[in-house]
């Protein structure tokens, strides 16, 4: 897949210390999280950006059609821009575009206009610039309507591309957390900021349904772009940085990262089925002896998951291609996979860590923690952060039924955490 990595920048221009002159160090937490998601993104190998910034400028389409969005088109496929606005010409731009993108998305509806790059698109390009990425660059606006559906469609796009390419969401929460900030105090300020970050650290699938008046009395300009970020994959999120020191909340947040070792999990199905090579790709965690779970998903529902408690093979490579074989062909609630959905299919793949045995279920966490349960030879497991379970009695309802294990009957424990791999 050509799409490797998402990421949520903010876009103060203050943070810049030419700009800040000093106030810079009053952001430093969001200048550290802007040099960690550039250099996460950096290290991918992304040659191609698409940046979705809420100020680049905006074209009203017709409100039935449910798509309306902007790309900026560059004069010779060149895109231009600087930060003069806030005395600092001297930091300029100019970047080519990618016109197969830009084809792409006019054929879906998405209209055209010629504009300098916006702050939103130049803060973050300052440190991935610094960070040392050079590449091509597409310019969106922010989608009005459905930013979901867009972030699904321009995912697809990008997987048509044989260049890696990244995807930054580009945008401010909350601008009412302080009476002296841009827009006064209001309560749903720090509230909407709060299920932002909780909601990206627990369940993502939760912040499209934040309520209409809480958005709009948040006077943030960061929610639709993330929404489109988080609607083009799925993805392990991480924060890597919050804070609001002038009445406005920055956040930085890696949304998705594809890895090696899922990727893995793909060839090893594609083998299978379609007889295509399959090669251990040069990854340390693969030699590695350990445990995983590799779950299948069609059009985001469960399509296979199976695993192992305890590693039984040599290398964590050995136990991803029995695993993900098992989970296409196995799993006694799916028939097998065939070759004509392997295009519909996603993988991830589940590194388990040591099992920890403890004696009550308050040390649980269905975000942290994955649950195994034991009785009279019986075992269940659930694995952490997964949709629709946000309670530890959830958690141990569903690892109880999986093994057969009565309401009443009396359970030993063990948590563990996974890390988690997309493709």
């Amino acid at each position: 897949m050509s799409l490797v990595y998402i990421g949520f920048a903010p876009h103060p221009p203050i943070v810049i210390p030419p700009i800040g002159r000093g106030e810079e160090k009053a952001c430093s937490i969001t200048a550290q999280g802007l040099e960690k998601l550039s250099e996460a993104l950096c290290a991918t190998g992304a040659e191609i950006l698409v940046c979705v910034s809420p100020h680049a400028p905006h074209i009203r389409q017709d409100p039935s059609s449910g798509l309306s969005l902007t790309y900026l088109e560059g004069i010779h496929d060149t895109l231009e821009g600087d930060l003069g606005a806030f005395n600092a010409p001297q930091i300029k731009y100019s970047l080519k575009t990618v016109p197969e993108i830009l084809e792409a998305l006019h054929r879906l509806g998405a209209q055209s206009v010629q504009a300098p790059l916006d702050h939103g698109v130049m803060v973050p390009l300052y440190f991935l610039q610094r960070a040392g990425w050079q590449g091509r660059l597409v310019v969106l606006s922010s989608p009005e309507e459905t930013p979901e559906v867009w972030g699904k469609k321009i995912a697809q796009i990008l997987d048509t591309i044989p260049a890696r390419c990244a995807i930054l969401a580009s945008g401010d929460l909350s601008h009412r957390l302080k009476e002296d900030g841009p827009y006064g105090f209001h309560p749903s300020g720090p509230q909407f900021d709060r299920l932002i970050v909780q909601g990206l650290r627990t369940d993502p699938s939760l912040l499209p349904n934040l309520p209409e008046i809480l958005v709009e009395e948040a006077a943030q300009c960061g929610y639709m772009p993330l929404l489109l970020a988080l609607g083009a994959r799925t993805g392990s999120c991480q924060v890597f940085s919050y804070e609001g020191p002038f009445g406005v909340g920055y956040m930085t947040a890696e949304l998705y990262r594809s890895s090696p070792v899922a990727r893995y999990a793909r060839t090893c199905l594609q083998h299978f089925i379609e007889g295509k090579p399959s090669t251990v790709p040069n990854d340390p965690l693969l030699a590695t002896q350990k445990s995983c779970f590799v779950t299948l998903h069609k059009d985001e529902d469960l399509r296979g998951c199976i695993g192992t408690l305890e590693p039984v093979r040599e290398t964590l490579a050995d136990e991803i291609r029995s695993n993900t074989l098992s989970a296409a062909t196995r799993d006694p609630r799916f028939p097998p996979v065939q070759k004509e959905e392997l295009s519909l299919i996603t993988i991830s793949v589940d590194v388990l860590g040591e099992m920890e045995k403890i004696t009550d279920s308050t040390e649980l966490d269905p975000y942290l923690y994955g649950v195994v349960v034991r009785s009279q030879g019986r075992t269940g497991l659930l694995l952490p952060r997964l949709s629709g379970v946000d309670s530890v009695d959830e958690q141990l309802a569903i690892a109880r039924q999986k093994a057969g294990i009565l309401p009443g009957e009396d359970i030993e424990l063990w948590r563990f955490q996974v890390d988690r791999y997309y493709e």
